[in-house]
Order: C-alpha cells, then sequence, then structure tokens
C-alpha cells in the first residue's frame, strides 16, 4: 500500500511555485539535503506544503524541495528535502527563521506523528552545472567517492557534454562537492535532470552502451567509486530559480 501511494505522490501531486523571471538557472552554491523515511506520504507532504505557507516562511522565498526517493536501495530512506541557498548570509538567516518559526515547530510534529525518521544530512555545493534543470521532474543521482579528482572531474565533463548530442540526453548536469555530512563514505554526488521519470529510465537504458561512457571508463573508471544510485521525483518544488 505504501509502495502504491508513493507512486500516485510521484506522479500526481506535484505542487509547483516557480520563481523563473530569468532565462538562465541561477544555481545554489550551498544546498541542505535532509533524506528521511516516511511512513505516510500523504501526511508529510501535507505537513510541508503547510509548512511552507506559513507567512513568516513564505514572505523569505527561500527555494526548496521535497522529493520522493525510488530504488534508493542504500538505507531506509523514501524522501529528500533539499534548501538551495545563494549565500551563506541566506544560510544563516534560513537557519534563524526556521529556529523560530511556530509551524516549523509543527511540521516537525506533524513528521514526528507521521512516524518519520531521519537518515542522513548534508550540506553540498555545485562545483559544476551544466543546462538549465528548471522544470525538471526528475532526478538521477549517483553517490561517489573520488579518490582522484583531477581525473575524474574533466572525463566526467568530457562524457556528460558529449550526451547533449544524443535525443535521450537530459535537461541539465551538475557535479557536487560533499562539504559536510559523509561520514567518510562520499566527497561527490553527480546528478542528471530529466522532465519526466520516463526520460529518465530511457537515459538510463542507453548511456552505459556509448563510446564516451566507454572512453569515460576506460579513462577514469579506477578514480572514484561507486557509493549509492538513485531516482528522485519532485512532489514539490517552491521558488525556483
Amino acid at each position: 500500500m505504501r509502495f502504491a501511494t508513493t507512486l500516485f505522490l510521484i506522479f500526481f501531486t506535484f505542487s509547483n511555485v516557480f520563481a523563473d523571471n530569468h532565462s538562465e538557472p541561477n544555481y545554489s552554491k550551498f544546498q541542505s539535503n535532509y533524506s528521511f523515511t516516511c511512513p505516510e506520504p500523504m501526511a508529510c507532504v501535507a505537513a510541508f506544503e503547510e509548512m511552507l505557507a506559513a507567512p513568516e516562511i513564505a514572505e523569505k522565498g527561500y527555494e526548496v524541495s521535497l522529493m520522493a526517493l525510488a530504488h534508493n536501495g542504500w538505507d531506509e530512506a523514501t524522501h529528500m528535502v533539499s534548501f538551495y541557498f545563494k549565500s551563506a548570509e541566506r544560510y544563516l538567516e534560513a537557519g534563524q527563521t526556521f529556529a523560530a518559526s511556530p509551524a516549523f515547530a509543527k511540521f516537525l510534529a506533524a513528521g514526528a506523528s507521521a512516524g518519520v525518521e531521519n537518515q542522513s544530512e548534508t550540506l553540498t555545493t555545485h562545483s559544476i552545472a551544466k543546462g538549465d534543470s528548471r522544470g525538471s521532474r526528475s532526478q538521477i543521482t549517483w553517490t561517489v567517492n573520488v579518490s582522484d579528482p583531477a581525473t575524474f572531474v574533466p572525463a566526467w565533463q568530457k562524457m556528460s557534454d558529449s550526451f547533449s548530442k544524443y535525443p535521450w540526453g537530459g535537461k541539465a548536469y551538475g557535479l557536487q562537492t560533499v562539504l559536510l555530512g559523509n561520514q567518510g563514505w562520499a566527497t561527490h554526488e553527480v546528478w542528471a535532470a530529466f522532465e519526466t521519470p520516463v526520460q529518465a529510465l530511457n537515459f538510463l537504458e542507453k548511456f552505459y552502451l556509448t563510446p564516451e561512457f566507454e572512453e569515460y571508463e576506460d579513462t577514469a573508471g579506477d578514480a572514484a567509486q561507486l557509493v549509492r544510485s538513485y531516482m528522485a521525483n519532485s512532489i514539490v518544488v517552491s521558488n525556483e530559480d
């Protein structure tokens, strides 16, 4: 039943508020990511939306997303919330805002009542981003432990650049450095963004078969170790920038 409910939320309850008043994407400098297990997805989504609508939070216009995780075999997380900040000052302001917010306290209480269990917390930064991920509904993420960045990064850039020539290529690609919370198991996150989960699955089916991926494996196959991979499907996206 939980699986069916989660699929319903993934495909039918998108709730998006876009702040798309410029032509180029404005990727965050700092990104706070919280993954958790929610046994009652509808309750979690409703509590999250109610919290974001509170005046003391809504007026700040924070960019944030709530995503349902699929095919995450690494831990028990079913969802992830990510906050995106353009500066350290904005990050600090958000911490102060949420700490003083009655709506945030109510949200935490609602999560506890729904049986929410935290799984992991990380702080990342966009080291490389290409393309426009705005409007994406699905994202494939590979968490990796990079032992040789000088080899891995240019090889990954060359490979991801090459995918633009294929009709199944993603809307955008990114490389994030894990600043805090890695617990020694990961250094970077690599992602590819798509308009739909179907497009994400088509990408997964095809990119492994390309000569560019074969070249990447030959060049940088030993420079990074895969820690985990998963699909994240958007449920709530607020103030996308």
